[in-house]
């Protein structure tokens, strides 16, 4: 039993012997080394002094060093770049200096027992970063995640009533400037994960206000013809601009202007030279025949009840017209308006032929009738104004107005609503009386 004591207290001097041989080497080579179990990164630097570490590091890819694989998620999609990919390098000299501050600032008791209680001691890497590669790395992934929003749609199948609703996409754009500076933050952190900046844009139409009221019942339709005498560039303007309004969609309480869809009139956008009124004569001009666009889709929304906010008449009056329910139009001058006070969403439908042009709204059933009644045409002679026939008015080559009424009913017959409509032209554009500026292409 006493030999058995002499053994083990033998045992017990030498693993003490040997525990302070340890702390005591591991004491003194810790004063300018790095302490045991100490990583740079994903390196080993244990026992290495500053200057060695800086060397075993300056000979790794910073792929070694830091990860293989930098993680970017944007819009629940991950890429993957290498650390070189992203302008990512380490700065040796910075990084060691700092891992071994952090390694030293204790007492060296304190240090080794936080050692022993938490493991292996990892720090951060200080980055240089190329901004140059960084910025274009993070503005192509941009390019190919930035989109504009679009707005839900419906297709109508006119001949069936049957109708089809596309929903919405939210629009994106990364931050750039933003998910730079993040991305540098949680680097310096240690992250090896980023999250793009994304900004999402709401569409103006969304599915669930046309799944609510689908603007599938025709409101009104109305349909003007084309001139004898009119030319295929005036035709081909229609046309242009008719397939450009197809499949419009107003929102409740959206306004509609003529000149907004038009945009500029030029040769680049497909724009050809036609009659235009300017200045009291026919003159080509590119975009020529807006005005039957204007005066057709005029009427559709008057008859569909869509309160017109802006309606000027043509200085002259050409017979393809409904009489004093013409409407002008020309970019910078003159506009045609309308707004949406149907309280719900209203389809506009549009066709262009050779020979015609027919506009048809679609919105929610309201059991409303508008109707218009004839004009009373009053000639201009002798500074006053005088009631006339049409004849007359052929007959005198003199200005001349008319005054009509817009009445809207319920479907019981109720009047609900009545606006006088004038309108004042210089002439009755039928005969070689309208001014030509120049003739018009052909």
């Amino acid at each position: 039993m006493r030999s058995l004591f002499r053994f083990l207290s033998l045992v017990a001097a030498v693993s003490l012997a040997i525990t302070v041989g340890l702390v005591t080497f591991d004491f003194f080579q810790a004063q300018s080394n790095f302490p045991y179990e100490t990583f740079i990164g994903q390196v080993n630097v244990s026992g290495l002094n500053q200057a060695e570490a800086v060397r075993k590091l300056s000979r790794l890819p910073v792929s070694e060093i830091f990860s293989p694989v930098v993680t970017i998620e944007a819009d629940r999609r991950i890429f993957t770049f290498s650390p070189e990919a992203l302008g990512l390098a380490v700065s040796y000299d910075r990084t060691v200096k700092r891992v071994f501050a952090e390694t030293h600032r204790r007492h060296y008791l304190k240090e080794l027992k936080e050692r022993l209680e938490k493991g292996p001691f990892r720090g951060r890497l200080v980055f240089s970063v190329d901004q140059t590669r960084l910025v274009e790395a993070i503005g192509e992934l941009a390019a190919g995640i930035n989109t504009s929003s679009k707005d839900a749609s419906i297709v109508l199948y006119e001949e069936s009533g049957g109708y089809k609703i596309e929903p919405e996409e939210l629009g994106r754009e990364v931050m750039v400037k933003e998910s730079i500076e993040e991305l540098l933050a949680l680097l310096a952190a240690g992250g090896k994960t980023f999250p793009l900046i994304v900004n999402y844009s709401a569409p103006r139409v969304t599915e669930e206000e046309l799944r609510a009221f689908p603007p599938v019942h025709r409101l009104a339709a109305y349909t003007t013809y084309y001139g004898k005498h009119d030319s295929p560039n005036r035709i081909h303007n229609i046309k242009l601009i008719a397939s450009w309004l197809e499949g419009t969609l107003l929102l409740s309480g959206e306004t509609f202007s003529l000149n907004d869809k038009l945009g500029e009139l030029t040769p680049e956008r497909g724009f050809k030279e036609a009659y235009t009124i300017i200045g009291g004569e026919l003159s080509p001009q590119l975009g020529g025949g807006a005005c039957q666009i204007a005066t057709t889709l005029y009427n559709a929304a008057s008859l569909a009840d869509l309160g017109v906010t802006e309606r000027k008449n043509h200085s002259f009056y050409f017979n393809i017209y409904p009489l004093g329910r013409d409407a002008a139009v020309y970019p910078g001058q003159v506009d045609f308006k309308f707004a949406n006070n149907s309280g719900h969403p209203v389809l506009i439908k549009a066709v262009a032929t050779n020979r015609r042009l027919s506009f048809r709204i679609y919105g929610t059933p309201n059991g409303r009738e508008v109707r218009f009644s004839p004009p009373r045409v009053e000639l201009l002679d002798n500074g006053k104004y005088r009631p006339a026939s049409i004849k007359a008015v052929l007959a005198s080559d003199l200005p001349f107005k008319t005054t009509l009424t817009r009445a809207v009913y319920d479907s019981a017959g109720k009047l609900l609503d009545e606006e006088v409509v004038r309108s004042y032209y210089k002439l009755y554009g039928e005969k070689s009386n309208v001014p030509i500026a120049r003739p018009e292409p052909r």
